[in-house]
């Protein structure tokens, strides 16, 4: 999960579905990357991130400019998120070639072909997002591929910044006199 570290990016079901992930595929890691957004009126203390890495839930990576590295290292990129604009962390997954499990809201759902490269779970919804990581889980590891590159090929059908560009000209010009 690659997110600023607040309750309405879905830390509290994501924690939840690790824990009762490790429960039966104790080799999981689950890793949480981004900062502690301390102005926000909803952000996770950071005594309560502590907690769940000391109790062997998550992985807490901190903060980092080079996020690519971390996505490239990863099996599948997840974002329960409840509110979003356009998620440039799922576009960036999607560019790289990863799955990603993310909720059926705007700015998230775009990125996900259910079932082709993720899964899309109802937001605040613990049991759907552990059954969608134990579906990636239990995936072969070529199966995972496959999903990342269908990632990959959505990534540039749909979100080429060339095509968002003409299509923005597009727009723009329609208004232009």
């Amino acid at each position: 999960m690659i997110a600023r570290i607040l309750y309405d990016k879905g830390y509290r079901e994501y924690v939840e579905a690790a824990r009762s992930v490790r429960s039966r595929y104790s080799d999981t890691v689950f890793q949480l990357l981004g900062s502690i957004d301390y102005e926000y009126p909803n952000h996770v203390p950071e005594l309560v991130v502590k907690q769940h890495c000391e109790e062997g839930v998550i992985s807490y990576l901190g903060y980092t400019q080079n996020v690519a590295d971390k996505i490239h290292k990863a099996d599948c990129i997840v974002l329960p998120s409840y509110y979003e604009g356009l998620s440039r962390v799922l576009m960036e997954a999607l560019a790289m070639g990863k799955p990603i499990i993310t909720t059926n809201i705007p700015g998230c759902k775009e990125t996900v072909d259910h079932g082709v490269n993720g899964f899309i779970v109802p937001p605040r919804n613990v049991p759907a997002l552990i059954e969608a990581m134990e579906k990636i889980i239990d995936m072969d590891n070529r199966q995972r591929i496959e999903m990342g590159s269908a990632s990959r090929k959505k990534a540039e059908r749909e979100f080429d910044v060339r095509k968002v560009i003409a299509k923005y000209k597009q727009i723009t010009d329609q208004f232009c006199i």
